[in-house]
């Protein structure tokens, strides 16, 4: 028989194979390809090719692995994120998984049920939409709007009932893998073994053993972060984004996809229901629902009618240098005398964020970089980053040999500050460097024992913890320092869910902004709890500057280990791409990290309608097709959510 084959690769076109073995479309199989072994994906069954053909060298599914809604999905991820269609194919299911040959049988769970809450009226008239929408196979997209702790977690839970129910399986996603065990606990109890959890940090024999549940219909609901979206359930008729405009829900690798736009997209192709969930809604998800393309559910109350807490924002101007002002140091102090718990926001790691020489004011960097590297006093180590690079502490410096003096400050530096004025008090870090004791640090914090957090927005975001009463903000203007146009956006995201962590209990919560520019509007807004303000002040710069929602955007990376073959070779492509009709060009221009990893970087920014996307797309792709050039690589990035 004549297959269809998808090859991982970035060439845009199919392959043709013999296979002497009945196979089927969606089955993965090995083939030769110029002198190597490729696993690639069956797309289709041909009755003839008019190419002579190689045989296929085996095959690895006996059964489709991957589902016709899923390769439909490909296709439009090929289309719309400018890929081949076998790297489309690569990302919904990666060759190495495996499935187990063994029956699978659902584990006995003992776990006690949770008992539901009765939905408030709001919460009552969301789920009902949600609901009825799945009743009917209605494709719908919907923006549950909710302050924190305003109960989104419980319309997500009645809504996923209803699809358990109706022998029907949901995908819920998180933005952030330390997130999972919060809310994979909740599901559990009130799902027991139907709940399946899907990241990155599973072994291969993890997610052998959950693609074999899958396929065998025990899951019916899986929690999970951005590539779950990719998972071939049974019957998806419910897709949940929790805190939608986050931007780890973006890849970073190619494809540059997001999941947010998967989502919607597989709910449109099997009539399944959307449900984006967040206090600060994405600027462009808020303008379709201005636009009536999305339906907002709002939640306007937090749950038992807790009160709001109460904001101050501090101008860091007046406070003599110190890192924690006084208002802060005092509201801490009080905090811990009433056996409640602290959390302190610092937007970064490590313990000093510059190092400079005294005398010739030379600024230590990452080799391989060229930014400065950050100092981790825990670790003994000068690190980058952004590539991984690690060296010594440095006495002296490397050009004039003179003194290293260390400026500025991480989560590191404010720890070592706050056990310094707070000796007897348990502190706890929750950032990048910890990961390993996540787990621990959120079972002290949900547990309700005294004690300080001191966290980056990992710590910000989705967290439950009924006994913390205080919240500080260390410097919430440090985000705004970028050139991104998303900056103001993401500050007020952050200052948002920062505020939201606090008086989730029977006590009220007490919130301390420190800023050098307290007047700026992100920061203003987020302390006044108002997200519509917030958007009208923010949606009016994107229109001013052709941001979007106002221009869809396409950001081109070229990059090398020789600068002048990026040069020549963005300038070249630039100029091929001032004659597509409709596209205004940008560049090219270094990139703000202009070398990264050892390799040159530099853009094109592309700017044009949405309602053009189609045929420009399609002539951007023409362009590109001759490059890139030998030591040169391009990468594309369909709506990126950084442009520096």
């Amino acid at each position: 028989m004549i297959i269809e084959v998808a090859l991982p690769l970035n060439i845009n076109k199919n392959f043709d194979y013999i296979s002497d073995f009945d196979v089927k479309t969606g089955c993965r199989v090995l083939v030769p390809f110029n002198n190597r072994k490729i696993t690639g994906f069956v797309v289709a069954i041909k009755e003839k090719s008019d190419v002579h053909l190689k045989k296929i060298i085996k095959v690895v599914d006996t059964e489709p692995i991957i589902t016709e809604d899923l390769i439909k999905l490909a296709n439009w991820i090929s289309e719309y994120y400018l890929c081949s269609f076998g790297s489309a194919l690569n990302l919904i299911l990666p060759k190495t998984i495996k499935l187990s040959k063994n029956k699978i049988t659902a584990p006995y769970m003992h776990s006690e049920s949770e008992i539901p809450l009765i939905p408030t009226l709001e919460q009552g008239s969301a789920i009902e939409k949600i609901i009825t929408s799945m009743k009917n196979s209605h494709q719908k997209t919907f923006l549950l709007y909710g302050m924190n702790d305003s109960g989104k977690t419980e319309v997500y839970t009645k809504a996923i009932e209803y699809c358990i129910e109706n022998d029907y399986s949901a995908i819920y996603l998180v933005p952030d893998v330390s997130l999972t065990s919060q809310f994979i606990e909740l599901l559990q109890n009130r799902f027991k073994d139907k709940v399946g959890l899907w990241h990155s940090n599973l072994t291969q024999k993890e997610k052998n053993s959950f693609i074999a549940k899958l396929k065998s219909g025990i899951i019916k609901v899986i929690l999970g972060t951005r590539s779950a979206i990719f998972l071939p359930v049974n019957n998806p008729k419910l897709f949940i984004l929790d805190e939608e405009d986050d931007d780890f829900y973006k890849n970073i690798q190619t494809p540059k996809y997001n999941a947010r736009d998967v989502a919607i997209q597989r709910a449109k192709i099997v009539n399944g229901v959307v449900v984006l969930g967040s206090a600060t809604p994405s600027i462009e998800i808020y303008n379709k629902v201005n636009k009536k393309e999305i339906e907002i559910l709002k939640l306007s109350e937090r749950i038992e009618s807790r009160p709001l807490p109460k904001v101050s924002v501090i101008n860091l101007k007046y406070t003599k240098g110190f890192a924690v002002s006084k208002p802060l140091k005092f509201a801490i102090q009080s905090a811990i005398l009433q056996k409640k718990q602290v959390f302190l926001m610092v937007n970064r790691r490590g313990w000093a964020t510059i190092l400079k020489c005294k005398q010739c004011e030379n600024v230590v960097k990452c080799p391989k970089c060229l930014i400065p590297l950050v100092a981790h006093k825990n670790q003994s180590v000068l690190l980058c980053h952004y590539c991984g690079f690690k060296q010594n502490f440095v006495k002296n410096c490397l050009v004039c040999n003179g003194d290293i003096s260390y400026f500025g400050y991480g989560t590191e530096k404010i720890e070592e500050i706050i056990k310094k004025a707070f000796p007897i008090v348990d502190v706890v870090r929750m950032d990048a460097d910890t990961k390993i004791s996540f787990s621990k640090t959120f079972q002290k914090m949900k547990s309700g024992h005294p004690c300080i957090l001191i966290g980056t927005q990992i710590a910000a975001k989705g967290f439950d913890f009924s006994n913390l009463t205080v919240v500080g903000v260390i410097n919430a203007n440090s985000g705004l320092y970028s050139a991104d146009f998303r900056a103001a956006e993401r500050t007020f995201s952050l200052l948002t869910h920062s505020i939201g962590r606090c008086g989730r209990g029977h006590s009220e919560g007490q919130v301390i902004i420190q800023s050098e520019h307290p007047d700026h509007y992100a920061i203003k807004y987020a302390s006044e709890f108002d997200y519509k303000k917030f958007y009208e002040s923010e949606i009016n710069i994107r229109k001013e500057f052709e941001w979007p929602p106002y221009k869809k955007l396409v950001n081109i990376t070229v990059l090398g280990k020789n600068e002048k073959d990026v040069i020549s070779e963005s300038e070249s492509i630039t100029l091929n791409l001032n004659g597509i009709t409709g596209l205004s060009v940008l560049g090219p221009v270094p990139k703000i990290i202009s070398y990264l990893a050892g390799k040159h970087r530099w853009q094109i920014l592309l700017k044009f309608e949405e309602s053009n996307y189609k045929h420009i797309s399609k002539d951007i792709l023409k362009v590109l097709e001759d490059y890139p050039k030998k030591g040169v690589n391009v990468v594309i990035d369909v709506d990126p959510i950084e442009t520096v």
